[in-house]
């Protein structure tokens, strides 16, 4: 499988796009703000992708969603066909926070609408779309909304993505099994992310044939000692990875 790094940065990075990635050219794991033109980067069409998987309600993980939805109205229009239907998944309430956020246009179809198949899931459920097969790990993140992580199997193998969270039971759960882990690193801040001393009790804690790519981290506040890390790799925005 393919996976190309959209953007490895958090809200609050500096000199990095936000964190997003493309999984086997149809699978977006978020969907921050600059998806469109790096799909576009990428010759990906909006049309090539089968399911966008959000973790989490806030603005840099679903910000692309508004124009990801434009283009794919505007392919539509032009008669582009897909294989498969557009799939959307997250937390409950994820639909109503994306009418939020792309307002009353018509771009954002009714959840009726069977131009889009949603998933809104809690965690410890699981779904199938387009040969996907995807189980949903409920994050420690923020106190007050729903985050997902997300364990993707796809014919070529299992890929791991805990969107924001802390350190715990829970994203070593998402991790087990997996050939790739992509975990977060967001810094020491009050509650909901991961430092730096976290991704080593990660790999330590880890099998050691899961690869672990750190995401969602600032590039200029990374430790020397976190660079030469064995056995973990630091995402780089329009890098491309195989698993």
């Amino acid at each position: 499988m393919r996976l190309d790094c959209l953007g490895s940065g958090f809200a609050f990075s500096h000199g990095a796009y936000w964190s997003g990635f493309l999984l086997d050219g149809r699978v977006l794991l978020d969907c921050p703000p600059q998806t469109l033109p790096h799909l576009f980067r990428l010759d990906v069409p909006t049309s090539a992708v089968d399911l966008v998987l959000l973790s989490h309600e806030h603005s840099d993980h679903i910000g692309g969603v508004d124009l990801f939805l434009l283009e794919e109205r505007r392919a539509h229009d032009a008669a582009a066909e897909r294989t498969n239907p557009l799939a959307i998944a997250g937390p409950p309430g994820i639909h109503d926070r994306l009418r939020e956020v792309v307002g009353t246009s018509s771009r954002l179809p009714d959840r009726d609408d069977p131009r889009i198949a949603w998933f809104e899931q809690r965690g410890g459920s699981a779904f199938e779309w387009a040969g996907a097969q995807v189980e949903c790990v409920a994050m420690d993140h923020a106190p007050d909304i729903d985050a997902l992580g997300f364990r993707v199997r796809l014919p070529g193998g299992v890929v791991a993505y805990s969107g924001d969270t802390g350190y715990g039971e829970a994203l070593l759960s998402l991790a087990e099994g997996a050939d790739l882990l992509i975990a977060e690193c967001g810094g020491d801040r009050e509650h909901g992310h991961m430092t730096w001393d976290h991704i080593r009790a990660l790999r330590a804690a880890v099998d050691p044939s899961t690869r672990l790519l750190v995401t969602h981290y600032d590039p200029l506040a990374v430790p020397d000692s976190a660079r030469g890390l064995d056995g973990v790799e630091l995402a780089e925005d329009f890098a491309t990875y195989e698993v």
